[in-house]
Protein backbone atom coordinates (compact mmCIF):
# COMPACT_ATOMS: atom_id res chain seq x y z
CA UNK A 1 0.00 0.00 0.00
CA UNK A 2 1.15 3.83 -0.83
CA UNK A 3 1.04 5.88 1.58
CA UNK A 4 0.91 9.91 1.10
CA UNK A 5 0.93 12.44 4.01
CA UNK A 6 -0.86 15.49 3.08
CA UNK A 7 -0.29 17.95 6.13
CA UNK A 8 3.20 18.13 6.99
CA UNK A 9 5.51 21.07 8.01
CA UNK A 10 8.82 19.42 7.24
CA UNK A 11 10.69 22.78 5.76
CA UNK A 12 13.39 24.11 7.71
CA UNK A 13 13.23 27.21 9.76
CA UNK A 14 9.89 28.21 8.30
CA UNK A 15 7.10 28.16 10.64
CA UNK A 16 7.03 26.07 13.32
CA UNK A 17 8.33 23.03 12.15
CA UNK A 18 12.11 22.09 12.16
CA UNK A 19 14.37 24.57 13.15
CA UNK A 20 17.38 23.22 10.40
CA UNK A 21 17.47 20.61 7.60
CA UNK A 22 19.60 17.97 9.07
CA UNK A 23 15.91 17.02 11.43
CA UNK A 24 13.86 17.62 7.84
CA UNK A 25 15.81 14.90 6.20
CA UNK A 26 15.49 13.17 9.93
CA UNK A 27 11.79 13.61 9.39
CA UNK A 28 12.04 12.28 5.11
CA UNK A 29 13.87 9.30 6.37
CA UNK A 30 11.18 8.26 8.99
CA UNK A 31 8.60 8.66 6.49
CA UNK A 32 10.77 6.57 3.70
CA UNK A 33 11.09 3.66 6.69
CA UNK A 34 7.33 4.10 6.99
CA UNK A 35 6.72 3.65 3.60
CA UNK A 36 5.38 6.77 3.20
CA UNK A 37 5.48 7.15 -0.77
CA UNK A 38 4.98 11.11 -0.78
CA UNK A 39 4.93 14.44 1.63
CA UNK A 40 2.98 17.28 0.83
CA UNK A 41 4.89 20.33 2.68
CA UNK A 42 2.45 22.56 4.11
CA UNK A 43 3.64 25.54 6.09
CA UNK A 44 1.84 28.11 7.63
CA UNK A 45 1.00 30.91 4.39
CA UNK A 46 1.18 33.43 6.97
CA UNK A 47 4.67 32.83 7.73
CA UNK A 48 5.90 32.11 4.31
CA UNK A 49 4.20 35.83 3.01
CA UNK A 50 5.41 37.59 6.22
CA UNK A 51 8.96 36.12 6.61
CA UNK A 52 10.11 34.29 3.57
CA UNK A 53 8.11 34.01 0.33
CA UNK A 54 7.07 30.96 -2.05
CA UNK A 55 10.05 31.05 -4.05
CA UNK A 56 12.14 30.46 -1.20
CA UNK A 57 10.15 27.60 0.06
CA UNK A 58 10.36 26.12 -3.14
CA UNK A 59 13.74 26.16 -3.04
CA UNK A 60 13.70 24.12 0.00
CA UNK A 61 11.28 21.44 -1.24
CA UNK A 62 13.88 20.88 -4.45
CA UNK A 63 16.64 20.89 -2.00
CA UNK A 64 15.73 18.16 0.63
CA UNK A 65 14.43 15.99 -2.69
CA UNK A 66 17.82 16.34 -4.50
CA UNK A 67 19.58 15.39 -0.58
CA UNK A 68 17.08 12.74 0.07
CA UNK A 69 17.78 10.88 -3.10
CA UNK A 70 21.21 11.24 -2.87
CA UNK A 71 20.69 9.29 0.52
CA UNK A 72 18.39 6.81 -0.75
CA UNK A 73 15.00 7.71 0.87
CA UNK A 74 11.85 6.71 -0.80
CA UNK A 75 9.64 9.78 -0.11
CA UNK A 76 9.17 12.50 -2.48
CA UNK A 77 7.95 16.16 -1.41
CA UNK A 78 5.79 18.03 -2.88
CA UNK A 79 4.48 21.54 -2.31
CA UNK A 80 1.27 23.02 -1.15
CA UNK A 81 0.49 25.26 2.35
CA UNK A 82 -1.84 25.31 5.49
CA UNK A 83 -3.68 28.04 4.54
CA UNK A 84 -5.57 30.41 7.33
CA UNK A 85 -8.97 31.39 6.46
CA UNK A 86 -9.21 35.24 6.35
CA UNK A 87 -10.01 37.87 4.24
CA UNK A 88 -6.46 38.28 2.81
CA UNK A 89 -7.03 34.39 1.24
CA UNK A 90 -8.77 35.12 -1.94
CA UNK A 91 -6.37 37.63 -3.25
CA UNK A 92 -3.61 35.55 -2.42
CA UNK A 93 -4.68 32.75 -4.14
CA UNK A 94 -5.18 35.12 -7.01
CA UNK A 95 -1.83 36.52 -7.18
CA UNK A 96 0.21 32.81 -5.71
CA UNK A 97 0.79 33.85 -2.43
CA UNK A 98 -1.34 31.07 -0.98
CA UNK A 99 -0.62 27.87 -2.54
CA UNK A 100 -2.92 25.16 -3.21
CA UNK A 101 -2.09 20.74 -2.87
CA UNK A 102 0.99 20.18 -5.73
CA UNK A 103 -0.88 22.91 -7.74
CA UNK A 104 -3.79 21.28 -8.18
CA UNK A 105 -7.68 21.86 -7.51
CA UNK A 106 -7.49 21.23 -3.33
CA UNK A 107 -6.70 23.39 -1.03
CA UNK A 108 -5.75 23.21 2.80
CA UNK A 109 -7.71 25.52 4.81
CA UNK A 110 -7.19 26.19 8.15
CA UNK A 111 -10.29 27.31 10.20
CA UNK A 112 -9.88 30.87 12.52
CA UNK A 113 -8.81 29.22 15.83
CA UNK A 114 -10.20 32.38 17.51
CA UNK A 115 -13.44 31.86 16.54
CA UNK A 116 -15.65 29.40 18.52
CA UNK A 117 -18.84 29.63 16.24
CA UNK A 118 -19.75 29.75 12.26
CA UNK A 119 -19.38 33.97 10.93
CA UNK A 120 -20.16 34.89 8.08
CA UNK A 121 -16.90 36.39 6.57
CA UNK A 122 -15.77 32.32 7.06
CA UNK A 123 -18.70 31.43 4.64
CA UNK A 124 -18.09 34.14 2.30
CA UNK A 125 -14.43 33.25 2.04
CA UNK A 126 -15.32 29.64 1.46
CA UNK A 127 -17.87 30.52 -0.94
CA UNK A 128 -14.92 32.56 -3.19
CA UNK A 129 -12.52 29.74 -3.11
CA UNK A 130 -15.30 27.47 -4.41
CA UNK A 131 -15.80 29.77 -7.14
CA UNK A 132 -12.42 29.80 -8.41
CA UNK A 133 -12.87 25.81 -8.71
CA UNK A 134 -11.14 25.52 -6.11
CA UNK A 135 -11.76 22.12 -3.72
CA UNK A 136 -11.30 23.16 0.28
CA UNK A 137 -9.52 20.55 2.67
CA UNK A 138 -10.30 21.57 6.24
CA UNK A 139 -7.85 20.66 8.56
CA UNK A 140 -7.67 19.55 11.44
CA UNK A 141 -11.22 19.42 12.48
CA UNK A 142 -11.11 17.88 15.42
CA UNK A 143 -8.95 20.33 17.25
CA UNK A 144 -11.49 23.45 16.51
CA UNK A 145 -13.48 25.06 18.93
CA UNK A 146 -16.03 26.30 16.01
CA UNK A 147 -17.31 22.45 14.97
CA UNK A 148 -16.89 20.98 18.82
CA UNK A 149 -19.45 23.86 19.71
CA UNK A 150 -21.25 22.91 16.47
CA UNK A 151 -20.90 19.67 14.59
CA UNK A 152 -23.93 20.53 12.42
CA UNK A 153 -21.54 23.11 10.55
CA UNK A 154 -18.79 20.55 9.70
CA UNK A 155 -21.32 18.62 8.40
CA UNK A 156 -23.19 21.26 6.08
CA UNK A 157 -19.68 21.93 4.47
CA UNK A 158 -18.92 18.50 4.18
CA UNK A 159 -22.77 18.88 2.25
CA UNK A 160 -21.32 21.88 0.66
CA UNK A 161 -18.58 19.86 -1.17
CA UNK A 162 -15.67 20.52 1.02
CA UNK A 163 -13.60 17.38 3.15
CA UNK A 164 -11.79 17.22 6.11
CA UNK A 165 -8.64 15.90 7.20
CA UNK A 166 -8.57 14.46 10.50
CA UNK A 167 -4.73 14.15 12.11
CA UNK A 168 -3.28 10.68 12.80
CA UNK A 169 -1.98 12.31 17.00
CA UNK A 170 -5.66 13.12 17.39
CA UNK A 171 -6.94 9.74 16.66
CA UNK A 172 -4.94 7.77 19.28
CA UNK A 173 -5.11 10.31 21.81
CA UNK A 174 -2.47 12.53 21.74
CA UNK A 175 -4.16 15.65 21.61
CA UNK A 176 -6.09 14.81 24.24
CA UNK A 177 -9.42 13.13 25.13
CA UNK A 178 -11.62 15.47 23.65
CA UNK A 179 -9.56 15.43 20.15
CA UNK A 180 -9.64 11.69 20.49
CA UNK A 181 -13.40 11.16 21.29
CA UNK A 182 -14.22 14.10 18.63
CA UNK A 183 -11.59 12.69 15.73
CA UNK A 184 -13.40 9.20 16.53
CA UNK A 185 -16.90 10.67 15.87
CA UNK A 186 -15.93 12.40 13.01
CA UNK A 187 -14.50 9.06 11.39
CA UNK A 188 -16.91 6.65 12.34
CA UNK A 189 -19.91 9.13 10.97
CA UNK A 190 -18.32 8.72 7.63
CA UNK A 191 -17.38 12.69 7.50
CA UNK A 192 -13.81 12.20 7.32
CA UNK A 193 -11.59 12.34 3.92
CA UNK A 194 -7.99 12.05 4.39
CA UNK A 195 -5.77 10.99 7.65
CA UNK A 196 -2.46 13.62 7.59
CA UNK A 197 0.13 13.51 10.38
CA UNK A 198 0.46 17.19 10.32
CA UNK A 199 4.20 16.79 11.26
CA UNK A 200 6.33 19.35 13.11
CA UNK A 201 9.49 17.77 14.41
CA UNK A 202 11.35 14.16 13.54
CA UNK A 203 10.63 13.49 17.45
CA UNK A 204 8.32 14.38 20.36
CA UNK A 205 4.61 15.42 20.32
CA UNK A 206 4.81 15.90 16.45
CA UNK A 207 6.77 13.69 15.06
CA UNK A 208 5.50 11.52 11.86
CA UNK A 209 2.78 9.00 13.31
CA UNK A 210 1.04 8.66 10.37
CA UNK A 211 1.15 4.83 10.42
CA UNK A 212 -0.14 4.68 14.23
CA UNK A 213 -3.06 6.77 13.20
CA UNK A 214 -4.20 4.25 10.30
CA UNK A 215 -3.58 1.66 12.64
CA UNK A 216 -6.24 3.08 15.26
CA UNK A 217 -8.62 4.39 11.81
CA UNK A 218 -8.37 0.80 10.76
CA UNK A 219 -9.63 -0.40 14.61
CA UNK A 220 -12.50 1.91 14.13
CA UNK A 221 -13.44 1.51 10.40
CA UNK A 222 -11.97 -1.33 9.03
CA UNK A 223 -8.93 -1.73 6.94
CA UNK A 224 -10.46 -1.21 3.83
CA UNK A 225 -11.87 2.12 4.91
CA UNK A 226 -8.79 3.13 6.56
CA UNK A 227 -6.70 2.73 3.34
CA UNK A 228 -8.74 5.15 1.30
CA UNK A 229 -7.82 8.11 4.12
CA UNK A 230 -4.33 7.59 3.49
CA UNK A 231 -3.54 6.05 0.27
CA UNK A 232 -6.68 6.14 -1.92
CA UNK A 233 -7.91 9.68 -1.26
CA UNK A 234 -4.89 11.34 -0.96
CA UNK A 235 -3.34 10.34 -3.83
CA UNK A 236 -6.36 11.79 -6.39
CA UNK A 237 -5.84 15.32 -4.08
CA UNK A 238 -1.65 15.09 -4.71
CA UNK A 239 -2.70 15.53 -8.06
CA UNK A 240 -0.37 13.06 -9.62
CA UNK A 241 -0.26 10.62 -12.03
Amino acid sequence: MKIYDLHNHLLPSVDDGPGDINESLEIVRISSDQNIEFILATPHRKDVTELHSVAHIKKLTDQINDISLEKGYLTKIKLGMENHIDITLPEDIRTGYALTMNYGPYILLEMPWDEARKEKYIDDVLDEVKEMDLIPVIAHPERMEIFKNDYEYLKELVGRGMLMQLTSSSLYGKFGSEAKVFSHEILKDGFCHIIASDTHMAFGQREQDLIKGFETAKKLIGQEAAKELVSDNPRILLNID
